[in-house]
Formats: C-alpha cells, structure tokens, sequence
C-alpha cells in the first residue's frame, strides 16, 4: 500500500533536491571551513580575528557564507540540469501529456542518498566531488533506462547525446575560463 502511495503521488519527492542540495551544501561548506580556517590560521589572521570575535562565532560565520555560495551553485546546476533534461525530452520524446517527467522524478533520490552519504566524506574533497558526479551518473543512466521504452533507437541517442554534448560543452567552457582567468592574473603579477 506504502510503496503504491509512493510511486503514484509524484508530489511526495518533490522536496528531495532541496534536502539533497542542502546535504551537499552543508558537506562541501564543512570541507571549506577547515581549509579556510588552516589557510587563516597559517596566515596569522585568525589570530587577530580572535580578538573579535570567538572561534565557534567565526567557524559558523564561515560555514554560513560557504553554505550560501554552495546552495546558490548547486542549485543553479539543478536549474540548468531540468532545463536541459525538458529540452531534451520535448526534442527527441513523443509524449505531450509529460508521462516521461512523472516516471523519472523518482530518480531524485539518487542525489538524496548521495548527499546523505557525503557527510562522511566531509575532509576529502576529491571523493566529495566523485560522490557527486558518481551520483549524477547515475541519475542519467537511470533516467535513460526508465524512458527508453518510450523513445525510438534513434531518439534515444540523440537524447543522449544532447545531454552528453551540452555538459561537455558546459564544463569545458567553464575550464576554459578558469584558465583564461589565472593566465591573465599571472601575466597581471610582477616579475
């Protein structure tokens, strides 16, 4: 009866990637604290700063900041994720009435085990950040195994292959800014 209940109402995971964007949040943000805190520590500016205010006050404020930056990060990448997943769907599915939405919103709870499970990942960056793309393999490989019923071969790799191509895009553009930023920093440092 629970297990119907649950995959009849897709209302009932609609709030999983806020708790999974906030878990994750939380687990990069803790991992960031540390780092900060070592970097103001070694620096000596801790030191001064402890004069002001108290080590826990300073922790959470950093934790608060980071928490905020990564919320905003995380959820902008859910907002392009969705709207990469709808555009995909209205090009390469014949499903006007949104049977595909509703059979892959379960997937979600991917993310939310995945979140739940970085928490103990906190002080290892890299297994942070496998977790988290791990996670969102996984979400696409569940994702193309719950609609591929619905699409043709040839829509359903062109379906993946969209998704495929807009994140390497995406990722590579970003990396290529990043790099475009620190050679112009370096070129801007003194010799």
């Amino acid at each position: 009866m629970r297990k119907d209940l649950f995959m009849k109402n897709t209302y009932l995971t609609g709030y999983f990637p806020l708790i999974s964007i906030l878990l994750f949040s939380s687990a990069f943000s803790i991992f960031t604290v540390g780092i900060t805190t070592d970097f103001l520590t070694q620096a000596g500016i801790l030191k001064g700063m402890l004069e002001f205010f108290s080590e826990q006050g300073i922790r959470l404020a950093l934790f608060a900041a980071f928490a905020l930056v990564y919320f905003m990060i995380l959820s902008a990448l859910k907002l392009i994720a969705d709207t990469v997943l709808e555009l995909a769907l209205l090009f390469f599915a014949k499903d006007p009435e949104g049977e595909n939405l509703k059979k892959i919103r379960i997937a979600s709870v991917v993310y939310l085990f995945a979140s739940l499970l970085a928490f103990l990942l906190t002080q290892q960056l890299i297994l942070l950040v496998g977790l988290f793309v791990l996670a969102s393999l996984v979400y696409f490989i569940w994702v193309v195994v719950r609609i591929y019923q619905s699409l043709s071969m040839l829509n359903l790799i062109g379906f993946m292959m969209f998704i495929l191509l807009f994140w390497a895009t995406f990722l590579i553009g970003i990396l290529y800014l990043f790099i475009k930023l620190y050679n112009s920093v370096m070129a801007s440092l003194p010799a």
